[in-house]
């Protein structure tokens, strides 16, 4: 009877030990929301994380209106991983911007995604050419919380141009310009799937920025660069835009433990992981360590990043 119940005890307490072993660790991932070229990245990361990752880890997608909202959250505790672009990382940790008086060193770094372009697109029957033809337009400036809509902003800021501005998820942006509801809207990032679909059904124009224009964006920030968007990027859009740009990084909060960041660097940055990722989204293709970007931003790598990348250089 005493080795019965000594033998029930034991595995009572192995089936413990394997339970608590087996206990799911969950993790935000804060992302986007449909139309946008987030929603297309963030899902391709997270599906490729709770593939790869062991049993016991998943990731959760949060939806988002974008780098502002998701750097907030990460500020904040509210979120474990995002995308953030550079200007809103520097703001969260120096307490400027979208982080005005709350200053938070919640943030660590694990690699730049990409660089990205931002821009403004309407429609070819509209007949506007330039930047400043969208003086007294209706301008979607992007969706609430997002990047693209901080980026409009400070674009128009710069120039000096006033629209009857207002804030939609990126695919209701899109229809609402299908629709003629508004003349043009602002977007970061290419290709967008809302923008993709709106080229099949009406002609689209993506406004070019002049060098002018260019020159005074560039002066107001130094994570904004001069650059230009292929050609062929939307149906119909046969030359390259020039556009400004900025760095997009991936970032986790602070508490995120070593060894779930040590295996997202290696799922991520394998391989296998680059191929897959492409092929989700061709920013994808461009994954890298931006120590000098890092450095401008004055935020430190979470310390599995860190040692991966020294890794590399040996």
């Amino acid at each position: 009877m005493k080795r019965s119940v000594a033998a029930v005890l034991f595995l009572a307490l192995a089936v413990s030990v394997f339970a608590q072993a087996q206990k799911i660790q969950r993790y935000s991932f804060s992302g986007s929301n449909p139309g946008g070229t987030w929603y297309t990245m963030a899902g391709g990361l997270v599906q490729l994380l709770n593939d790869k990752m062991p049993a016991n880890i998943r990731f959760d997608m949060v939806a988002s209106g974008g780098s502002v909202e998701n750097t907030r959250r990460i500020a904040m505790n509210q979120a474990d991983i995002t995308l953030s672009y550079s200007s809103h990382i520097w703001e969260a940790k120096n307490g400027k911007g979208i982080m005005d008086g709350k200053p938070s060193d919640n943030i660590r770094m694990l690699f730049e995604l990409y660089s990205s372009s931002h821009y403004f697109v309407t429609l070819k029957s509209k007949k506007i050419n330039t930047l400043q033809d969208l003086e007294g337009k209706k301008v979607v400036l992007g969706s609430p919380g997002s990047g693209s809509s901080d980026n409009s902003r400070r674009a128009f800021a710069a120039l000096g141009i006033k629209v009857k501005e207002s804030e939609l998820a990126f695919a209701d942006a899109a229809r609402a310009l299908q629709d003629g509801d508004v003349d043009a809207l602002g977007m970061s990032g290419h290709p967008a799937s809302g923008i993709i679909e709106l080229a099949t059904s009406k002609e689209i124009y993506v406004i070019p920025f002049s060098p002018g224009d260019l020159e005074k964006i560039t002066s107001i920030t130094p994570f904004f660069d001069e650059g230009v968007m292929p050609a062929n990027v939307y149906k119909g859009q046969t030359q390259p835009v020039p556009c400004f740009f900025f760095s997009v990084y991936l970032v986790v909060n602070k508490s995120m433990p070593d060894d779930v960041v040590a295996k997202i660097m290696e799922i991520v940055l394998s391989p296998e992981g680059r191929k897959y990722l492409t092929s989700v989204h061709p920013q994808f293709k461009d994954m890298r360590d931006n120590r000098v970007g890092v450095k401008a931003i004055n935020v430190p790598y979470s310390p599995a990043a860190e040692a991966y990348w020294k890794a590399q250089t040996k």
